[in-house]
């Protein structure tokens, strides 16, 4: 009888501790979920200094740590101390501050939550090589002649291509969305958007002659919010002096003229 109570004695003692175990358990696993649950603090950082001796402006890419492992927010390819290294090497930072080497003064670019995919200088005519200069030495040293910006005002611009719109509704700003082309002077200020919303620049040309850039985009022609080789691309200008979205190139008449003579149709 007395073997039998210390037995039952033991089976409950055995019982509470297997409980007392399993609500440790329990609650260790409970803090680990709320430490891996808790979210990842985004800090802003900054990129290399962007610098053009030709210009009285530097720019200061904006970025985030922690992005990587956030919805929305793509990783930011690496930064560079140039802006002929810079251009078109991927995603270039979520804003850019503009810093005046002579007056001391900066401001941002954007006033919102964006992607910076690529920045670009409406460049000026080329000069022309003087022929007579092709034997003369000299000390001085020798011109980028190609990255000399126009001392025309209208000219001093810089043509952003940036991602600020969840045009595919995925969640995220990337390149699958759309990429709208914004005119700024250099010091980064009066920043207008020159091509229509829902669309991707794709490519520019500028006619310093005309004072004219001339762009092109790619439509969601087919209205699946993807940009594919299967949607429409056109045309549109935008006078420089007077920047806006751009007017498409290909009126509607010039289009249906097209349509009758390439495939019969009256």
């Amino acid at each position: 009888m007395v073997t039998h109570q210390i037995l039952r004695k033991m089976s409950a003692a055995f019982v509470l501790l297997a409980v007392a175990l399993s609500c440790s358990s329990t609650t260790t696993v409970t803090q680990a979920q709320k430490v891996a649950e808790k979210p990842t603090l985004l800090q802003v950082g900054y990129g290399g200094l962007i610098f053009d001796y030709e210009s009285e402006y530097m720019m200061i890419p904006v970025t985030l740590s922690g992005d990587e492992k956030q919805a929305g927010f793509p990783t930011v390819s690496p930064l560079y101390d140039s802006y002929e290294e810079s251009r078109g090497s991927g995603i270039v930072g979520y804003n850019m501050i503009f810093y005046n080497k002579n007056s001391g003064q900066s401001n941002i670019l954007l006033n919102r939550k964006a992607l910076i995919s690529k920045f670009e200088y409406l460049l000026g005519k080329q000069e022309p090589e003087n022929p007579s200069e092709g034997n003369v030495q000299t000390n001085q040293p020798k011109q980028n002649r190609s990255k000399k910006v126009s001392s025309k005002p209208q000219n001093q611009l810089l043509l952003f291509h940036i991602i600020d719109s969840d045009t595919n509704a995925d969640g995220k700003l990337d390149r699958a969305d759309a990429i709208i082309g914004y005119l700024s002077n250099l010091g980064g200020k009066s920043l207008q958007a020159i091509t229509p919303p829902d669309t991707q620049l794709m490519s520019w040309v500028f006619d310093e002659n005309s004072g004219g850039i001339f762009l092109t985009i790619r439509k969601d022609s087919d209205g699946d919010r993807k940009f594919t080789e299967k949607d429409g691309i056109d045309f549109v200008r935008v006078n420089v002096s007077k920047p806006n979205v751009g007017k498409e190139i290909i009126d509607g008449k010039t289009r249906q003229e097209l349509q009758k003579i390439l495939t019969n149709s009256k």
